[in-house]
């Protein structure tokens, strides 16, 4: 069963693949992106703006908030810094236009349409304010997470998945930063015997403090992050068997399969890790002679799962290896059309042999 978020962006989608039909523009022209605004609490903000920008800082698309705090988007590809040529392996679904024709909602509807007829309106106040030398106001990241914490780097604008966006509303200060998606799918769309490809991502809430509070306005989550990592025991002869362990935070929503796995970065052997309770996956496997002495980096990351071919998915794999984000030596870069999570596990094991001494 669809939520709420969900099912508006389904709604919308069947809108544009219906009323641009008989048009040049397709669905797959944009990245159908929502989110939330949220204030201090956690509580929704209704009828709050939010306009995201390009590189040039004009206005993409913008849209009012619902009584959900919730927003959808159409963004060019480019704006967000992903390429229109899709990699494949991110998580696909089907659905049939029937599906979502009595959920249509005209909110998100006029702002998807408005941005993809090209009439985002220059008069708008967001426009008129712009974002300017605000945007790149320091948001760091936690790209690498270790035994021993996390390394942290600045979130930079033209990286893969980020774009920048403006939030206001009424009693709240304004927030003005960059914002990253934590999960793309694609959508297939089946009506009359033809199909329709549609690209829809999730970004980070938005979060708004009230105007009299001392924090600032923002957006950030830990949605499809590694939170915390381990690997036990740390020092091991051969044939003694190593424990790795990992906390991967999923969202909310929409649904996020994934395939966790782990790299040993001397050797290139690969473990699936298995998920053993809420956002906790583990692997063990015993330390053979085709593990070299002294310490060798093992790295996890995620990536989509599809529903067609569950599991590990060799092809998927031998793309992330060939971008190099199994590799320690090379800084960790998200890519939302191949990754699913948005940080690495770097963890150190070291294998002695006492009879050596």
């Amino acid at each position: 069963m669809m939520n709420s978020i969900t099912t508006r962006v389904h709604a919308l989608i069947v809108a544009i693949v219906v009323s641009l039909a008989c048009a040049s523009v397709r669905a797959d022209d944009f990245v159908w992106t929502s989110g939330r605004v949220l204030d201090s609490a956690g509580n929704p903000v209704s009828n709050a703006m939010v306009a995201v920008y390009d590189s040039k800082n004009r206005v993409v698309d913008y849209v009012k908030t619902d009584a959900k705090g919730e927003y959808t988007l159409a963004i060019p590809p480019s704006a967000l810094n992903l390429s229109r040529r899709r990699s494949g392996f991110v998580h696909q679904v089907s659905r049939s236009v029937n599906q979502a024709v009595g959920n249509l909602a005209s909110g998100p509807i006029k702002a998807g349409i408005r941005a993809a007829s090209g009439a985002v309106a220059a008069s708008d106040p967001l426009t008129r304010a712009g974002i300017g030398a605000a945007v790149g106001i320091a948001t760091n990241i936690v790209d690498v997470v270790t035994g021993s914490g996390a390394k942290r780097s600045p979130l930079r604008r033209t990286a893969p998945g980020v774009i920048a966006i403006k939030a206001v509303a009424e009693g709240h200060k304004d927030a003005i930063s960059l914002a990253r998606v934590y999960w793309v799918q694609e959508e297939v769309y089946a009506a009359g015997g033809r199909s329709q490809r549609a690209v829809v991502a999730w970004l980070d809430p938005v979060k708004l403090s009230p105007e009299n509070a001392a924090g600032a306005s923002g957006v950030a989550s830990d949605y499809l992050t590694f939170t915390e990592a381990r690997i036990s025991p740390g020092i091991v002869e051969r044939g003694q068997e190593v424990t790795l362990s990992v906390t991967f935070r999923k969202a909310p929503e929409p649904r996020t399969p994934v395939v966790v796995v782990a790299r040993n970065a001397r050797t290139g052997q690969k473990y699936g890790m298995d998920p053993v309770g809420p956002d906790r996956y583990e692997c063990r496997f015993v330390v053979d002679k085709r593990h070299p002495l002294n310490d060798q980096v093992i790295t996890v990351l995620a990536y989509p799962e599809q529903d067609v071919r569950p599991g590990r998915n060799p092809d998927a794999e031998r793309a992330i290896e060939r971008a190099g984000h199994w590799d320690p030596k090379r800084a960790f870069v998200y890519d939302p059309l191949l990754l699913a999570s948005r940080n690495r596990v770097e963890l150190t094991l070291t294998v002695v042999d006492l009879g050596r001494r």
